[in-house]
């Protein structure tokens, strides 16, 4: 009792000299209430190291540190900031980092270590006598676990301090966006081992992190958290925080409200997250892919989110851990021969929110599929339209074309037939589209009519990311290349649904639909030359011909003549175009190329396998291995083996890895949906589960892949186990057992 008295009489001076010296900013931090008055902007997150569970992330850095001064690191919750400085201190000093690994997804782990200190009784310990596990783990509870082992041959006693805080930023502010109207942050409330801190919101949430510190503190203030602590040679002491977040609406609606650890949707979230876990067996013979592969469908496993009753993948961590209609849709598309039943739960997850209305602010039609849905507190009060935002022209067309996919994989016409109503709603909004007067007559435009709106609605949405030769911005509307692709795609592959289902009038308009739009679109945007087609039409339909990575998108929809495919595909592998990496968005001879930049020059994973996919479907295997090849040696040079969302354009010879973007998301679902499409592209998987067969089209193994075994891949209700190997230049398959009535075609 007198050791522990002792302690607590240590730790309350520790607390009085770090009041003066903090000086004013303790004694602001002591009023009842306190109002951010400042906007944060991001700078860089390369080195952050990411967990995810659910609803819940974190970013800290190699010591497992959030510092208040490094914008964008935090622990978030439904579009928050929930905590924006956890830190600690043996000694005031942070630890020395050895060791830092997220490879679990929802667990960082840092081994770190002392440095010179000065201990309480003026001793001095030497560097690297102490061994400190911290342990951040999200799961259904949020704990960071503190272990110190004392490896030193004598006894030490030291000071070890818990920093903490948080502002309730939302996510929106975080990224750099004006401050908007804000509710009361109040002082932490202490008591005990317990500290609440707390924000009441101007859209009525208040929002609380609770902690709870085992053992209690010997001191306890409102912004850190103290203790004495004594250890003989290889003894060690523990120290655990959990971490409650709640999100609770002053007006009672639990839709828009929710605590981590039940409200929303915990229970379907793990059986979510365990139904991403089982995949197709798949060996190669190598190590390095196998490591990637694997990385690439566990962030997907990482990306799981449920809200409530709502079941997505989170588009990306951290600026967009929210629903996503044009990713989702991409990312179950590039993921369907491993995971069919995403594409199903995300169909009709995007169905429930289809545009029922002509709403301006959110970009809302009729027929349309949802770009973003957020529930943050800026979303709530609607200085964002993001409730949910309809601002995207590709999401509606993407939506049929999985629905197509889906079918073509699994033979589920049941869903099809559920979702007929859907998919006639998105037909129709196509062609109100096509039609609208303010658009570029008979293609797929977009304008935002919201004020608030993103001025791009294709996959390149960055306000500077579709550019004329002369490096000034396409004005809208718009209509770009890659989207009367998919718009083409969608009316044949649904035409064929919809002939195999009786009904055959509507297919057959679907298919003159389609003949006349591939008619119109290559006298439209074909301008020949160095430029093929043409990145959109703009305003006054004229044609940008700068040369991008869109029209490569379009192989894979079949809307590209043969005569012009070649083309295309060389274009797109011209050294200004090609960095080795990968093709770039944007040629490195156009007046807007920016190889830093996000979408002017930069190399992005999805865009690639896409492209890669039409390269194989066209007959142009040495590209497509090209392709893939430099996308899997992008990944062997990133932390964990994870693709991120994009990455510098720079080529290959000018530096021996890839430079980072450097506030990229990682893991990004569609990114992380890359290698996987890629794998099955170079494998020739082309499935037609209502005609129980599948086609192998093409099979191509890059030199560094030679063997590939898939054991269980799923199409209809049959599986199969495929052995492909390549020798003396030649991919040869074979089939080692199938189960049910499915067909194998090999063509080669």
């Amino acid at each position: 009792m007198v050791d522990q008295q002792k302690r607590q009489e240590a730790g309350k001076e520790q607390l009085s000299k770090h009041r003066r010296e903090q000086g004013s900013q303790t004694a602001k931090s002591s009023a009842h209430s306190r109002q951010l008055d400042y906007s944060t902007h991001i700078s860089d997150i390369r080195d952050a190291i990411t967990v995810k569970y659910n609803q819940v992330f974190l970013l800290a850095n190699s010591v497992g540190d959030i510092r208040p001064k490094d914008h964008g690191y935090g622990m978030y919750f439904r579009d928050m900031c929930y905590l924006d400085q956890m830190e600690l201190r043996l000694q005031g000093q942070p630890g020395v980092p050895l060791l830092a690994d997220a490879s679990a997804g929802n667990q960082a782990v840092y081994e770190l270590t002392n440095p010179r200190l000065q201990l309480p009784d003026g001793r001095i310990l030497s560097k690297e006598r102490l061994s400190v596990r911290r342990v951040v783990a999200l799961k259904e509870d949020v704990t960071q676990t503190v272990e110190i082992n004392n490896l030193d041959q004598v006894a030490v006693t030291l000071d070890v301090e818990l920093r903490f805080g948080s502002h309730f930023t939302d996510i929106f502010t975080i990224r750099g966006s004006k401050l908007g109207k804000r509710g009361t942050l109040h002082a932490p409330e202490t008591h005990r081992g317990r500290v609440v801190l707390r924000y009441d919101g101007a859209d009525n949430h208040t929002r609380t992190t609770t902690l709870r510190f085992s053992p209690t503190p010997d001191a306890l203030d409102e912004q850190r958290a103290l203790y004495s602590i004594s250890l003989k040679p290889n003894e060690m002491a523990k120290i655990v925080v959990s971490y409650e977040l709640e999100d609770e609406d002053q007006q009672g609606n639990e839709e828009g409200a929710g605590k981590h650890t039940d409200k929303t949707g915990a229970g379907k979230h793990a059986s979510f997250s365990e139904e991403l876990a089982q995949t197709p067996t798949i060996e190669t013979n190598n190590a390095l892919f196998n490591r990637a592969l694997a990385r690439s469908l566990n962030d997907l496993q990482m990306l799981a989110t449920a809200n409530l009753s709502d079941l997505y993948l989170a588009a990306g961590i951290p600026w967009y851990v929210a629903l996503f209609g044009r990713d989702s849709l991409i990312t179950a598309f590039e993921t369907l021969a491993y995971h069919p039943a995403l594409a199903r739960s995300t169909l009709l997850l995007l169905a429930q929110y289809q545009g029922a209305r002509h709403n301006a602010f959110q970009d809302e039609e009729p027929g349309k599929i949802l770009h973003e849905l957020r529930v943050g507190e800026r979303a709530n009060l609607r200085e964002v339209p993001m409730i949910p935002y309809y601002g995207t022209v590709d999401a509606t067309p993407w939506f049929l074309i999985l629905v197509a996919e889906y079918v073509r994989w699994t033979g589920d016409l049941a869903l099809f037939h559920q979702l007929r109503e859907n998919v006639n709603r998105a037909l129709k909004w196509m062609d109100a589209n096509e039609a609208e007067a303010d658009n570029i007559a008979g293609y797929l435009t977009y304008g935002s009519r919201s004020e608030k709106g993103l001025l791009n609605q294709g996959w390149k949405d960055s306000d500077n990311g579709i550019v004329n030769a002369d490096g000034s911005i396409c004005q809208p509307p718009i209509a770009l290349v890659e989207a009367q692709g998919y718009a083409y795609y969608a009316r044949r592959a649904l035409a064929r649904l919809l002939d195999a289902s009786g009904a055959h009038a509507h297919a057959a308009q679907l298919e003159q639909q389609a003949t006349d739009l591939k008619q119109r679109f290559n006298d439209d945007f074909w301008l020949g030359g160095d430029t093929g087609y043409a990145l959109c039409l703009q305003r006054g339909r004229r044609a940008s011909s700068a040369v991008a990575s869109n029209p490569g998108q379009t192989l894979f929809t079949g809307i590209v003549p043969q005569d012009r495919t070649q083309a295309v595909a060389e274009r797109l592998m011209k050294e200004d175009m090609f960095c080795g990496w990968g093709v770039r968005t944007l040629s490195a001879k156009e007046r807007a190329y920016n190889p830093l930049d996000y979408q002017t020059g930069s190399v992005w994973p999805h865009d690639n396998a896409l492209i890669a996919l039409g390269m194989r479907r066209q007959g142009y295997i040495q590209q497509m291995d090209a392709i893939f090849t430099g996308v899997f040696q992008a990944a062997t040079h990133f932390p964990e083996f994870r693709l991120p969302e994009v990455f510098d354009g720079f080529s290959m010879d000018k530096y021996p890895r890839p430079v980072h973007y450097p506030v990229a998301c990682s893991p990004q679902a569609w990114a992380a949906g890359a290698l996987p499409l890629l794998l099955q592209t170079a494998l020739g998987l082309e499935p037609d589960a209502l005609s129980h067969t599948l086609h192998i089209h093409r099979p191509h193994l890059c030199d560094w892949l030679t063997s590939v075994t898939v054991r269980g891949l799923q199409i209809g209700d049959s599986t199969v186990d495929l052995q492909y190997r390549k020798e003396q230049g030649v991919t040869l398959v074979a089939v080692l057992a199938h189960h049910g009535s499915v067909n194998i075609s090999v063509q080669y």
